[in-house]
């Protein structure tokens, strides 16, 4: 557990500048918020809570696309692995260290939201089941790129991960209720992208058990093709 630990957080540490922008966006909501329109004020909020949410997603993309590739290219996975470190605690702490990045982002992005949607009227209970849901949906997003980048080139992993949980979404937008519970992005992003003020939605705490059902088969799977590969080969 403890190298599964480190790699997280070293992880994290080396993302700390992406993770510092994805914060300005947050400090940017919350000064709109303050000078904000009082009349269009709420809805152009909430427009924005539904940008971050898109944005966060896009980043967990990002993060498993490259994890892998920008330790191999710098040769640090093989000093890391070296130390006694099994492939699988290696895939398992920089999934961690993902999670770890985007859940502090969800989490400052809640908090702010708790202050700008609530004296809106915002449920405030509901927003923070949809940080919970929208943190899932980044890590579950995560992994299935970190599994598509075990074997391919960081942009094709990031298009097979947005194609594999983009065909089930517009399956579902096409009204196959199945759809939804195949990679659940679009079931667990839906209630949070059509959030409004008028109406409450109902989110799935099923769609969330799900989601990290499949996280863990993603990162099995990441780590079961991760451990065949040989990592002596030079990547450019």
């Amino acid at each position: 557990m403890r190298p599964i630990v480190l790699i997280a957080t070293n992880f994290a540490r080396e993302q700390r500048w992406p993770l510092f922008f994805l914060l300005l966006w947050v400090v940017g909501w919350a000064t709109f918020g303050i000078f904000a329109d009082p009349r269009s004020g709420p809805d152009d909020a909430l427009m924005i809570f539904r940008q971050l949410a898109v944005y966060s997603v896009t980043f967990g993309l990002f993060f498993g696309s490259s994890a892998i590739h920008s330790d191999q290219r710098s040769r640090r996975i093989l000093a890391v692995l070296s130390k006694g470190i099994s492939r699988g605690q290696y895939v398992a702490g920089l999934l961690a260290g993902i999670a770890l990045v985007l859940g502090i982002f969800c989490f400052c992005m809640g908090f702010t939201a708790s202050w700008l949607l609530g004296r809106y009227g915002f449920s405030e209970s509901a927003m923070w089941f949809g940080m919970l849901a929208l943190w899932t949906v980044c890590t579950l997003t995560a992994s299935l790129t970190l599994l598509l980048s075990t074997f391919l080139p960081p942009l094709f992993a990031a298009i097979g991960a947005g194609v594999l949980a983009g065909i089930p979404a517009l399956l579902a937008l096409r009204g196959d209720t199945f759809s939804k519970y195949v990679i659940p992005v679009h079931g667990l992003l839906e209630p949070l992208i059509g959030a409004d003020f008028a109406e409450s939605w109902n989110a799935s705490i099923g769609l969330v058990l799900l989601a990290w059902i499949e996280v863990a088969v993603f990162s099995l799977g990441a780590a079961w093709i991760f451990s065949r590969r040989d990592l002596s080969v030079s990547v450019e």
